[in-house]
C-alpha cells in the first residue's frame, strides 16, 4: 500500500449503495446531474441530514421546493423506497481492506434511511468510523464535514482517500486536501482503488 495512505473514506449512497433512479422514484422532469446539485444544496435536505428537521417537515418543504404532484405522504413513501441495496459486490471489497486501512463512512444521510438493517448493519460491523451528517450535523460539501474527518481521525488529509460520486463533494475534500476520486459503483470502486495504488 502507498505508505503515505493510511485512511479510504467511503461515501455511501451511489458507492456502497444502490440508489434507485430518482428521476423516476420522484417523477421529476430534470436530468440527473441537475437533480443531484439541486437535492444536495436544498434547504429542507439539508436540514433533514443535518438533524435539524423531522420527516414530516422535510416532507412538505421538499414537495413546495420541488413542486411536487402529489402529497408529503406520498413523497415520504417513495423516499423510503430510493435506496435498494447495497451494492453487488461490495462488501468483499471492504473485507479485503480490513486491517490495511482505516475504513470511515462520511455520508449525507438520514434515520430513515440509516435505520434499515439491510444497510447498517453490514457497514457498521466493516467501517471503523461512521461520520453520519444526522448525528454530526456537518454535511458535505461543507468543509467542516471533511475537516471533522481530519480531527478526528488524526491524520493529515493526504493520507485519507475519499470515494464520492458528487463532483461538489470530490471538489471539497480536493480542496481539504485529501485525495478524492469520482467513485460510481462497485467497478469505478475497484478501479480507482488500483489507480490510487491500494491493494
Amino acid at each position: 500500500m502507498p505508505s503515505d495512505l493510511t485512511v479510504i473514506l467511503f461515501d455511501l449512497g451511489g458507492v456502497l449503495l444502490r440508489l434507485r433512479d430518482p428521476l423516476a422514484t420522484f417523477e421529476l422532469d430534470l436530468d440527473l446531474a441537475e437533480f443531484f446539485k439541486k437535492w444536495i444544496l436544498s434547504p429542507a435536505v439539508r436540514g433533514l441530514e443535518s438533524g435539524d428537521l423531522n420527516t414530516d417537515d422535510f416532507s412538505v418543504a421538499i414537495v413546495k421546493e420541488f413542486a411536487l404532484p402529489y402529497s408529503p405522504e406520498e413523497f415520504l413513501r417513495r423516499f423510503e423506497y430510493w435506496p435498494a441495496s447495497l451494492v453487488d459486490g461490495v462488501l468483499p471489497v471492504l473485507d479485503s481492506l480490513t486491517g490495511n486501512y482505516t475504513l470511515a463512512l462520511l455520508s449525507n444521510t438520514n434515520p430513515l434511511h440509516w435505520q434499515r438493517k439491510d444497510i447498517a448493519g453490514p457497514l457498521t460491523s466493516r467501517l471503523g468510523h461512521l461520520f453520519l451528517s444526522h448525528e454530526t450535523g456537518h454535511l458535505k460539501p461543507d468543509l467542516q464535514a471533511f475537516n471533522q474527518v481530519i480531527e478526528r481521525l488524526d491524520c493529515g488529509p493526504a493520507a485519507i482517500l475519499f470515494l464520492d460520486d458528487n463532483p461538489l463533494n470530490i471538489d471539497a475534500a480536493v480542496h481539504c486536501g485529501m485525495r478524492a476520486m469520482l467513485t460510481v459503483g462497485v467497478d469505478s470502486l475497484k478501479e480507482n482503488l488500483v489507480r490510487a495504488g491500494v491493494s
